[in-house]
């Protein structure tokens, strides 16, 4: 099917749906496809795994899989598994809004729906190719929406929580503090995190504390005793091991080798 707009035309057609139903064991067959992939999970859980990049899929999850890349089954399934696919190929993805590679949560019964059309208009010849084009267009154009809409959040999640574990560094926090504290799954951040800032939550918060206890070493006089404690570590000792196993060096060498490089101050 031929799409027109004011600014330019392109092609889109949707090569093929259908509804998935496994039994309890299943795994995702390993694939290459020429097409775009959409699922969406009806019941059950599935694990796949697209080149390097994971995913776990539950009930409402929605997954974009991209041509020419492998994806395959991480797990057997633990339970029954049912979810609606669709494959489709189009000369412009960018004019479609479709994130691919990409994983996000529909919120209502919108995506179902639209699924069951196509499907009815896939199955019954009385309609010609171009309806089934024109539902799984919808699908994803609603696809998109959701997608557009999981970035805006995930942008204002993670300025809140950068803001809140900045403030908070001091203290011993963790990963799964942090996830109770803004009532997410702690590795839902933790794959958010890495997808916007190339680390896990954990990582993120090692790097901020080291940052902190960085800029103490080089900008005040506090003894190594007084910085840990300001770090929220129980003793020295525990600050000086966890300061070597990320920085390579020891807090005091570090602090004689590049002290001299910021402006010295008497606050701690």
């Amino acid at each position: 099917m031929l799409i027109t707009t004011d600014q330019c035309s392109f092609s889109f057609h949707c090569l093929s749906s259908g509804q998935f139903v496994g039994k309890e064991g299943w795994v995702h067959p390993r694939r290459q496809l020429d097409a775009y992939e959409i699922l969406y999970m009806i019941q059950g859980e599935a694990s796949i795994q697209e080149e390097l990049t994971p995913f776990t899929l539950e009930k409402g999850d929605v997954l974009v899989l991209s041509p020419e890349l492998v994806h395959f089954g991480l797990a057997p399934s633990e339970q029954k598994v049912s979810f609606f696919w669709m494959h489709f190929t189009t000369d412009k993805p960018d004019l479609l809004g479709l994130t691919p590679s990409c994983q996000v949560h529909a919120e209502n019964d919108m995506l179902p729906s639209l699924f069951r059309q196509l499907l009815h208009l896939c199955n019954d010849k009385d309609y010609p190719p171009e309806a089934a084009d024109l539902a799984a267009l919808l699908i994803v154009t609603e696809t998109a929406v959701l997608q557009q809409n999981a970035a805006v959040r995930h942008r204002k999640i993670l300025r809140d929580i950068t803001e809140w574990v900045r403030l908070n560094v001091c203290a011993p926090i963790t990963a799964a503090q942090v996830g109770d504290k803004f009532g997410y799954n702690s590795d839902y951040l933790t794959a958010l995190f890495k997808e916007n800032f190339g680390m896990g939550l954990k990582e993120y918060i090692n790097e901020q504390k080291m940052k902190r206890a960085e800029e103490y070493l080089l900008t005040t006089d506090a003894p190594i005793k007084e910085i840990a404690s300001l770090l929220g570590f129980g003793d020295a000792n525990r600050f000086i091991k966890y300061f070597t196993y990320h920085q390579g060096i020891s807090p005091a060498r570090f602090r004689s080798q590049y002290y001299s490089t910021g402006p010295r101050s008497t606050e701690g």
